[in-house]
């Protein structure tokens, strides 16, 4: 598992993502299993998951290295916290990767 944090405004509420690589270089693909985007404020943490389960890999699967993704529709979301507000939250992108 791969685990990114960035350091953003609030994005309001996410819907969908768009992920890619340009495949350069030998066994540069990659499967992607989901996107956990987690949101913490205060106390309170939220999080939005775009499921994938797919390759990113033109040898693979469907041979498409971006894939756009939409938020898993179990009523989790990223809410905005932040209108009027000039903090930066952390936001923490969790990625599930399996190299070949």
């Amino acid at each position: 598992m791969d685990i990114f944090c960035i350091k953003a405004v609030s994005l309001g509420d996410l819907e969908k993502v768009l992920i890619s690589h340009d495949g350069a270089g030998p066994g540069s693909g990659w499967f992607l299993d989901k996107i956990v985007i987690k949101h913490k404020e205060g106390e309170e943490t939220h999080e939005v998951v775009f499921p994938c389960n797919r390759w990113l890999d033109e040898y693979q699967d469907d041979g498409k290295t971006e894939r756009e993704l939409t938020a898993n529709k179990d009523g989790s979301s990223m809410k905005t916290f932040l209108k009027g507000k000039s903090c930066f939250p952390a936001v923490v992108f969790y990625t599930i990767v399996f190299a070949v």
